[in-house]
């Protein structure tokens, strides 16, 4: 009979150990995507123990989940990240790419106005322009809000001193002293007396201020741009940070079912509260100043340092017509400042030829990068909500949560979760999620990084018109019928054809003013309107702006 006994219960044992094998063959293809060695027999694990994952596995399964769901948090900030550096990128190379092609065109304008002494004009003009590129040099590893608060070219100034430099060309031209040239001596007086004299009228003073405005506008969009990348890359590094505690909650929840046979998902809340206190609590700090810093990108991406480029050559012929115009006048000035002119014979002088084809093309062939924009503007508007979503769509995967929270694993068993769900990922709210005890520790790094977009926002917003956020100026325009609400953009074939010289004259006018012919060109720049002394034309870059918010973004919220 005692043998009977013994045989029966030998069997039942052998039995159980059959069930407890063959149920360890559903997780098999959880831990093959892990790429987990087999078991080793030594054991249960610690954490888990279950009869499928001995000591090693465990580890192994541990450090696997816990780099799998920081890869999958830190794959929701680096395309923003890339997306910013690259938008600034092309921004840099378009802008920089229309002061050449600016800086040619108003080139030629002075060789069909000034002719032989047209190369007098090429240093100041050459030297404006290239204070307008320093400021579109920045590097985008200089991301130190601090660096950026000054300028380190004044428009301002540099465009007076253009004028400045240029004036007695501009009086030689307006004398015909076109076999002359002043004394060195009368020249310097011409310049000292320009502020009494004005002799271009409020045109520099106008142009300095606008183009002062919009160039640095840009300027320090390109510079926050690249702040906002740094600080999502170093946001990454918070993410990688977490606790023992978190990588042995990370596990129960992601693991030990698979450790103990069962081949199922943890239910929905479950592992938001794990994902809400482990992963979205280490950077949640940051979420309202990055929502800041995406609405002051917004703002400042409105400037219209496109448009003042187009218009640039356009201001500086505006310049000198009032100065032709008002000839008068201004010798008038000039006697009384300088008295009668002194010059110099000058022989041997021949003007230089024209570009060939210069003469028929009327505006810059810079194309604005409008696709790219158009993808910026709606990534990152959908991105304000950055950090304080991203733990929540770590459990939209299968591999981390099911869809409901019955018949799904609790973190014990196969059953329902019944714990309360944490509100957010933010720290305050951790001391009331059920399956942290820790409490949430403040990082000093988090600080540091939610400053530096505090102050990119400020500069940002200390640098916009003062306009209204482009989804609701969209819809003003919208409403009151404004036309051109779409990109209106139109190139011809002859686009293509734009060469080095960047040039255009196409429908030139020659007025003749005061006996002097001169050259009025009417810019016809596809979407910007010419402007006068007191309007601007729509800005392009809030155009682009406009379309992608209103229309694109509406797919997010």
């Amino acid at each position: 009979m005692k043998c009977a006994v013994v045989l029966v219960g030998l069997l039942v044992c052998a039995g159980s150990g059959d069930a407890a094998a063959a149920s360890c063959l559903r997780p098999q293809e959880y831990f093959a995507r892990h790429n987990l060695s087999a078991d080793d027999n030594d054991g249960p694990g610690p954490v888990c123990g279950g009869q499928c994952c001995g000591r090693r596995r465990e580890t192994e399964l541990k450090v696997s989940l816990k780099r799998m769901m920081e890869d999958r948090a830190i794959s929701a900030t680096r395309p923003i990240a890339e997306l910013l550096l690259a938008t600034r990128r092309t921004l840099q190379e378009h802008l920089t790419a229309l002061s050449h092609q600016s800086q040619n065109k108003t080139s030629v304008l002075f060789l069909q106005l000034y002719r032989v002494h047209a190369s007098r004009a090429r240093g100041p003009l050459s030297a404006l322009y290239d204070d307008i590129r320093i400021l579109l040099r920045s590097d985008e590893r200089e991301t130190n809000v601090d660096m950026i608060s000054s300028p380190p070219k004044d428009l301002a100034a540099s465009t007076r001193k253009f004028f400045r430099d240029i004036f007695p060309v501009a009086y030689q031209n307006i004398l015909k002293l076109d076999a002359k040239q002043f004394t060195p001596e009368y020249e310097a007086c011409l310049q000292d007396a320009y502020d009494a004299v004005k002799p271009f009228g409020e045109v520099p003073q106008q142009l300095g201020s606008s183009l002062s405005r919009s160039m640095e506008a840009a300027r320090v969009l390109l510079q926050v741009l690249a702040v906002g990348a740094s600080a999502l890359t170093a946001s990454e590094q918070l993410l990688v940070t977490s606790n023992e505690e978190c990588q042995n909650k990370i596990l129960i929840a992601a693991g030990c079912a698979h450790c103990k046979g069962y081949d199922v998902s943890p239910c929905q809340h479950y592992c938001l509260n794990i994902a809400r206190g482990c992963i979205g609590s280490l950077v949640s700090e940051l979420e309202a100043p990055w929502a800041g810093y995406v609405e002051g990108v917004e703002r400042v991406a409105r400037a219209d340092a496109d448009a003042a480029l187009r218009a640039l050559d356009a201001r500086v012929s505006e310049a000198i017509m009032h100065a032709l115009e008002n000839h008068a006048v201004l010798e008038k000035k000039v006697r009384q400042e300088c008295g009668s002119p002194t010059t110099l014979d000058v022989t041997g002088l021949t003007a230089p030829t024209p570009t060939p084809g210069a003469a028929r093309r009327d505006a810059l062939r810079a194309p604005p990068p409008d696709t790219e924009l158009l993808q910026f503007a709606a990534t990152l508007a959908a991105s304000k909500k950055l950090f304080s979503g991203l733990a929540d769509k770590l459990c939209d995967e299968s591999e981390f949560a099911n869809e409901g929270n019955t018949e799904c694993w609790n973190g014990e068993t196969v059953g329902e979760y019944t714990k309360p769900l944490v509100a957010s990922a933010s720290n305050s709210d951790q001391k009331y999620n059920p399956e942290i005890t820790s409490g949430v520790k403040q990082d000093l790094r988090v600080a540091a990084l939610g400053d530096k977009l505090r102050q990119a926002r400020q500069l940002l917003v200390s640098h916009s018109w003062g306009t209204p956020p482009a989804a609701e100026a969209f819809m003003q325009g919208d409403e009151a019928g404004d036309e051109g609400s779409g990109s209106g953009r139109s190139y011809t074939d002859d686009d293509a054809a734009y060469d080095a010289e960047g040039s255009g004259e196409e429908g030139s006018g020659a007025q003749d003013v005061g006996s002097k012919t001169f050259v009025r060109e009417e810019n016809t720049y596809s979407s910007t309107e010419k402007t006068s002394a007191g309007t601007r034309s729509r800005p392009l870059l809030a155009l682009t702006f406009v379309v992608a918010i209103s229309r694109i973004t509406s797919c997010f919220f």
